[in-house]
């Protein structure tokens, strides 16, 4: 077997005791242990399938650290015993994963490409480490979903025994006012209705009573239902960590179909023909578009959880535009669009976070990109604010097939898009607009449109101008 095909062994928990002990006889050594870091605790872990532990760790550790600083390292080690020392090598490639070989036959053979796969092989153990938490966590969100129904449960026999104790008032209330218009009627029989009154009298009372234990009953009710709308809000707010911890932890798995699909291109399975590379290249950009959408998903729960730090400092427009536009004019030529910045030399000075000012620019201009024809114009312009001399207004201008007033009021909130046919030619999450505008606000400005159906859109994003005190430090 060869050695590209025992490293591909490496990827499965099944194959990996044995393929690991034929690449150390390989190598020239009598053993071959792999060491993946653990990011949460900053400590070196044997990676699965290898010694979960071995004598006189602080040794060890002290080599994996040398190994990991120096890209190389030898020395010896004990396996067995305190007492048994054997000669070691070690290799890193980067920080995160080193491999170590053992034994009297020190490594003689060449391991540089077996370094180089290092990375891919930590993230096959992270892919597996991170489907073994989405397994726990999935358990748990499905004990979560039980207990929030049986809550429902409780909530709507409650609201019906409401309803019944209102219905019942109301009931009561229309027999007494029917009993005073017999009583106005049978004037003449005083004494009777005297004796009546008496007796109604101590039922209304009776009644009265029974209306204060219903209002106590309803205050406590009202007291359940406010303390429900607070379990609701805290869920709310639990969705959105849990989005975001999912939508983090969802790119490592991601990352590790990358890594196979890069895998398989060096062909470590064997040879691949061409209509399996156009698969593998199919298979690779999909996954990127997943990541990107993830991603998205990942910045718009940060954004809801509050957890979005911004840096604010002067910014020139210029400067930050002439460096986004590498990044957007292949999507622009690709559909013969134009890209013009109007009086690029006067462009004024903001005061924003650069990084997100940038996303936004490159969220608005994708946009564009997207939903212009071919042969389009895109441009964007800065005037001062008509009414507040302390703000700048940013506009990203396109010749597109502008938005319908209708969803005007809408394309700003999250999940919403201008079609959502699945014919459309674009396809996202929708969240790039209502991302672009938090992160405006975020800054202490807004982001607002215009538009008209068949004639193109105008995206005017609003700043603070730097002031003379910022500009001259």
């Amino acid at each position: 077997m060869g050695l590209l095909e025992l490293t591909a062994q490496l990827s499965s928990p099944e194959t990996r005791p044995a393929a690991a002990v034929a690449l150390a006889a390989a190598f020239g050594a009598d053993s071959l242990l792999i060491f993946v870091r653990d990011r949460e605790i900053d400590a070196f872990l044997s990676a699965p399938g290898f010694a979960p532990a071995l004598p006189n760790g602080k040794r060890w550790r002290a080599f994996l650290a040398e190994c990991a600083a120096q890209g190389r390292h030898e020395g010896t080690l004990p396996l067995h015993s305190a007492d048994d020392l054997l000669p070691a090598v070690g290799f890193a490639n980067g920080r995160d994963v080193v491999f170590v070989l053992l034994g009297e036959r020190s490594a003689t053979a060449n391991t540089e490409w077996f370094r180089t796969l290092l990375p891919l092989f930590a993230a096959v153990v992270r892919g597996e480490q991170t489907a073994t938490v989405l397994n726990t966590q999935a358990q748990l969100a499905r004990e979560s979903a039980g207990r929030s129904a049986v809550m429902a449960q409780t909530l709507d026999r409650t609201r019906r025994q409401l309803e019944d104790a209102l219905t019942a008032a109301r009931e009561t209330r229309a027999e007494l006012e029917h009993v005073n218009a017999q009583l106005q009627d049978h004037s003449q029989h005083v004494e009777l209705a005297n004796l009546r009154l008496e007796n109604q009298a101590e039922e209304l009372e009776a009644q009265a009573l029974e209306l204060e234990l219903q209002a106590s009953e309803l205050l406590a009710s009202n007291s359940a239902l406010e303390e429900a709308r607070a379990v609701a809000e805290t869920a709310d707010r639990a969705k959105s960590d849990f989005l975001a911890t999912m939508s983090h932890e969802l790119r490592t798995p991601l990352n590790a179909i990358g890594g196979h699909v890069q895998l398989m291109e060096l062909g470590v399975h064997g040879p691949l023909t061409a209509e399996q590379r156009q698969s593998l290249a199919r298979i690779d950009r999909s996954q990127r578009h997943l990541l990107g959408l993830i991603n998205e998903v990942l910045n718009l729960a940060r954004i809801e959880a509050g957890r979005v730090e911004y840096v604010l400092s002067d910014v020139a427009l210029s400067d930050a535009l002439a460096d986004l536009r590498p990044m957007i004019e292949p999507q622009l030529a690709a559909r013969s669009l134009s890209l013009e910045i109007r009086n690029a030399g006067d462009l004024p000075v903001v005061r924003a976070d650069r990084d997100k000012l940038q996303q936004i620019f490159l969220n608005l201009l994708s946009n564009a990109a997207k939903f212009t024809d071919a042969g389009g114009r895109v441009w964007i312009d800065a005037v001062a604010h008509p009414a507040l001399p302390d703000r700048v207004l940013v506009r990203v201008s396109d010749t597109g097939i502008g938005i319908p007033v209708p969803k005007l009021g809408s394309i700003f909130e999250p999940f919403t898009q201008v079609d959502s046919s699945h014919t459309r030619p674009e396809q996202g999450t929708g969240l790039g607009l209502a991302i672009s505008r938090d992160l405006a606000r975020g800054m202490g400005g807004d982001l607002g449109v215009e538009s008209e159906l068949g004639k193109g859109s105008t995206f005017t994003l609003t700043l603070a101008r730097a002031t003379e005190r910022h500009t001259a430090g």
